[in-house]
């Protein structure tokens, strides 16, 4: 019986977060291992370039190379081999005054009698990336995005009054659109779609869905039909533009297929804030613990969220623990020596992840080291949030001394002369960068936070671990390794000796046994 294994994310690339780092982690290694005769990462959103991004992701090594890759929508197009689409040709340009957009040298304006008629951008390598056609008042009509060879994918229409689109086509291998899915005017959220065979008739034969979930299931089982024994996870329990209603939990439990083992995969925590045993779970974690007896087994992270669901929610023998995987130990000879007063943070500007309480401690350590620096690596998204965490650097007075470098995909880059990681999250799951921190013989301070810092970090040894908003005891633990190499030394030795709790032959044991049964 061929075993075949599909992990869903919503996108995949490099500058993602955690989760899709750690579905891609545990795809490569469990392909390195052959652990599947097939071994699928399934891409939820719609990302008509996937093919080049994956094989990019390959070609640079983050990807390995038995791992398929595909998109969970665009694999219903019905439309046969080989592709007969052309590639799109921009407008012609004897006809409009074109003028560059930006300083990118790829977007452009067509403007005719001085009205821009089209926004037009390429690839950097000089196919046409996108067509917007605009309204006599710049108000987006309709856009056509191209794949990476320049054929129409994806075409989406605008209400003048609308930034976001009130109708999606995804066009198929034969030009033809098999998939049209709408949003209400003014609301990112997906709303009902229509599924067609490609080819024009009025027989009747599309297939409407209500609710995505319901979409998503049915490409689902269509994808997983010809199997034998396909195992399918759920990574998250969010709710998405593209899954308002329902999450993935709600999909992959009612995909319909005879010998389907269904595995529920946790990156979070499961409980409601202040995120302790006591103060309640989520309700979309809710709906996942109270049917764990839709699920074949759900892998955690570590073994006290293990307890702490087990306890409430029963049914012990379908869950299992199975750690981060540590990355390869970075040998001290050929790192460089740590810099005293160079501290780093690994984080999305997220609520979560309680950016502001790491600029607070790193405030009480600067009022002690003036030379003391902090590089914040991660990403925003322009909202609130980030915005809060600008103001308070400001507001402190720490100026140039919180630096927020672009993202990078070298851990060398975050960690190789760091003194100290910073971990202040309110909630995690087992967050990776302390087992990354660690590999480079970097040390962490970090709040006793649910969950996985306490799994890692013995204090004093490997790192700092105190009461969440215990401010100043972090910032004394890192003063004491700033003012002592001898403290920084041992302190590396240990942080190298951790990985090896988190090696690979447990972590491929693990995800085999509770994948495969």
């Amino acid at each position: 019986m061929t075993r075949t294994i599909h992990f869903p994310v919503n996108t995949l690339a490099l500058k993602r977060g955690g989760l899709v780092k750690a579905v891609r982690t545990r795809a490569n290694t469990l392909a390195r291992h052959g652990a599947a005769d097939q071994i699928w990462i399934e891409v939820l959103g719609l990302q008509y370039r996937l093919a080049s991004e994956a094989a990019e992701l390959k070609a640079d090594g983050h990807l390995h190379p038995d791992v398929k890759v595909r998109s969970v929508l665009y694999g219903l197009d019905p439309s046969p081999e080989p592709d007969t689409r052309e590639p799109v040709q921009p407008p012609p340009g004897g006809d409009y005054d074109v003028v560059p957009l930006g300083t990118s040298g790829l977007a452009f304006g067509y403007f005719r009698d001085g009205v821009q008629d089209y926004y037009v951008r390429f690839q950097p390598d000089g196919v046409l990336a996108a067509v917007e056609k605009l309204a006599p008042n710049r108000a987006r009509l309709t856009r056509e995005d191209m794949d990476q060879q320049g054929r129409l994918a994806l075409v989406q229409h605008f209400l003048e009054a609308s930034k976001t689109p009130t109708a999606r086509h995804l066009i198929g291998r034969n030009g033809n659109c098999f998939l049209t899915i709408t949003q209400h005017p003014g609301s990112p959220r997906w709303g009902r779609s229509y599924l067609f065979d490609g080819v024009p008739h009025d027989d009747g034969d599309a297939l409407s869905f209500a609710d995505p979930a319901e979409l998503y299931r049915h490409a689902f089982e269509q994808l997983l039909a010809d199997e034998d024994a396909p195992v399918l996870t759920s990574e998250f329990r969010e709710n998405l533009n593209n899954l308002p209603g329902q999450t993935l939990d709600d999909v992959v439990s009612s995909v319909r297929h005879p010998n389907l083992r269904r595995i529920a995969a946790v990156h979070s925590n499961h409980l409601e804030p202040p995120y302790v045993v006591g103060s309640g779970v989520s309700r979309n974690w809710r709906r996942l613990l109270e049917h764990l007896d839709l699920w074949d087994g759900l892998v955690l992270h570590t073994d006290a969220q293990r307890e702490d669901i087990a306890k409430e929610f029963g049914h012990a023998d379908r869950l299992h623990t199975i750690g981060q995987l540590a990355p390869p130990e970075q040998p001290a000879a050929s790192s460089p020596a740590a810099d005293p007063n160079r501290l780093v943070m690994v984080a999305r500007l997220h609520p979560k992840k309680r950016v502001d309480e790491a600029i607070q401690v790193f405030a009480l350590v600067r009022a002690v080291n003036p030379q003391a620096r902090l590089e914040l690596f991660g990403f925003g998204y322009g909202d609130e949030e980030e915005n809060t965490i600008r103001a308070l650097v400001d507001e402190l007075g720490l100026g140039t001394a919180v630096d927020f470098p672009p993202f990078t995909n070298n851990p060398a880059d975050l960690y190789a002369t760091a003194c100290a990681t910073l971990l202040t999250s309110a909630s995690e799951g087992f967050p990776l960068i302390l087992l990354e921190s660690m590999s480079f013989g970097v040390p962490v301070a970090a709040y006793d936070a649910n969950y996985g810092p306490r799994d890692v970090i013995r204090h004093g040894r490997n790192g700092f671990l105190v009461p969440f908003g215990d401010r100043q005891a972090l910032a004394e633990g890192i003063l004491a390794l700033m003012r002592d190499p001898e403290l920084r030394s041992r302190m590396a030795q240990a942080s190298r000796e951790t990985l090896k709790r988190f090696d690979e032959t447990s972590y491929v044991t693990g995800w085999t046994k509770a994948l495969t049964g």
